[in-house]
Order: structure tokens, then sequence, then C-alpha cells
């Protein structure tokens, strides 16, 4: 008789085991893998920064956000930020350090999802370079965006060493959103932005056509190597004045005295 309580709790033992078992076992599987993928499905996500999203299992998906954090105190941005949907053409902006420049400009390169390059350009410095506080910066970048994606916008500090112990970079995750058409040109209206072109013997000429020079050479064409030709404010083609140009010009026309200007 002393065993039938025995016998019984035993059973109420397995049952409520089974019970459990049976109920993990038909719950559905979580298919969710990333914190997009969560915060698709509807599940609460933290307005941290980064965001945070949490599933009912206890798992903890974290936004990617690049590794800002990680580069604030060398090159800050502010458009596009982290996760922004972009289009061409994209102003890129924001403030680094003196020592990310060389030359008042640093590269920048677009890519897809698949880390293929889609386009490259150079951000210009908008204030005195020569510093190690924050300069701000300012690039206009024109692209064909895949249809659809993510992609990776990577601002590099200038290396003019070539050495990589000094290669540093900030990585900002985009995503591409349908690119804006310009409408067809009338007669006489001025091209888009992008159709500016660098032309001349010695590259020396922003245009929005070809054109044919005569082919002497003058110290001060190397100044333009690093400069922007795009459309100006009165609708012309032509090389976007910045401090650091100025400065290259003086500079080669002093260091060449058989050229009178």
């Amino acid at each position: 008789m002393k065993k039938t309580p025995i016998f019984i709790a035993i059973i109420i033992v397995l049952g409520a085991a089974g019970y459990f078992f049976m109920r993990d076992a038909a719950a559905p599987v979580s298919t969710v893998n990333t914190f997009d993928e969560c915060a698709a499905a509807g599940h609460p996500v933290m307005e941290s920064y980064p965001r945070q999203c949490h599933v009912p299992d206890g798992k903890t998906f974290i936004e990617n956000i690049g590794n800002e954090l990680e580069k604030s105190d060398l090159i800050l941005i502010e458009n596009p930020r982290p996760n922004q949907e972009i289009a061409s053409p994209l102003t890129i902006t924001g403030r680094a350090r003196g020592t990310w420049f060389f030359e008042a400009s640093f590269p920048i390169k677009l890519l897809d999802e698949n880390g293929k390059e889609i386009a490259v350009y150079h951000a210009e410095a908008q204030s005195d370079w020569m510093t190690e506080n924050f300069v701000p910066f300012k690039a206009v970048l024109t692209f064909t965006a895949p249809s659809e994606g993510k992609g990776t916008l990577v601002l590099m500090k200038d290396n003019p060493s070539g050495l990589p112990e000094h290669d540093d970079e900030l990585r900002v995750p985009v995503r591409f959103g349908e690119s804006e058409t310009p409408p067809p040109l009338t007669s006489g209206e001025p091209k888009p932005n992008g159709d500016c072109v660098i032309t001349g013997c010695s590259g020396q000429v922003c245009a929005d056509e070809e054109a044919i020079t005569t082919c002497e050479y003058r110290p001060e064409y190397a100044c333009y190597q690093n400069a922007a030709c795009e459309r100006q404010t009165n609708g012309e083609c032509g090389w976007t004045e910045t401090p650091a140009l100025a400065s290259c010009i003086e500079g080669s026309r002093q260091n060449d005295p058989e050229v009178i200007y």
C-alpha cells in the first residue's frame, strides 16, 4: 500500500515531462537569424544605439551600424546615416580630423552587398585641413545602384605613404533606393552635374564635352588631379574652388618663374 503514492507521483512527473516535451516539439522553429528579420517579424525592438531586437527564445540581434562608434574620435558622418536608404546622386557630409586628409581630400568608394565596387570618388575639405581638429567635408557621389539590396559606403583615410599600418577606414552600411531620373533635356538647358568631363591634353580642363587644347605642360595642371570637376552655380562645368586647390595653384606658379601670369 505504501508503494501506491510513489507510483502515482512517478506517473504525474512522467506525464508532466511528456506534456512539456510535446509542447516544445510542436512549437515552430525560429527562422530569425538577423536584426532585420527580427524587426520584420514584429518582435520588440529596443531603441538603443545600435538598436536591439529580442525574440521569445531569448536571442538578441543587434543592428549593424558599421564601425561608426569605433571611429568616432577620427571621423563622423552626418549624411548618409547607417542603414539609410540612398540614391544617386548622393551628397556625403561629415567631419574628420585633419590627419584623415591629404592635400585636402580623401578617397570614398561604394560597394554592393557582395563587396563589388560600384563607384569611387573623393571627399573635399570645406575648410583648412592642416590641423588635428575636426574639419567638415563634402562629396557628391554619382552611381548606378543595384535594383535592390544593401551596400557599404567606405570613407578611407588618405594614405600617401602606401604603408598598410597607416590605413584606416569608416564603413557605413546603406540600403539602395531608386535613383533620381532626370527629365529629358531641352535645347539650351544645362546638363546634369554628372555630365561634366575632364578633358584637355593634360587633363586641365573641366567642360561639358571633350575639348582639344595645345599640349604645353604647366606645373599647376597637377593640382587638378585631386580637384572636383562638376556643375557650378552658374550652370556651367568647372573646377570647384577650394582652399587646397587655390593654394596648390599659387604654389606651383611661384615655383615656375618661366611662366608669366
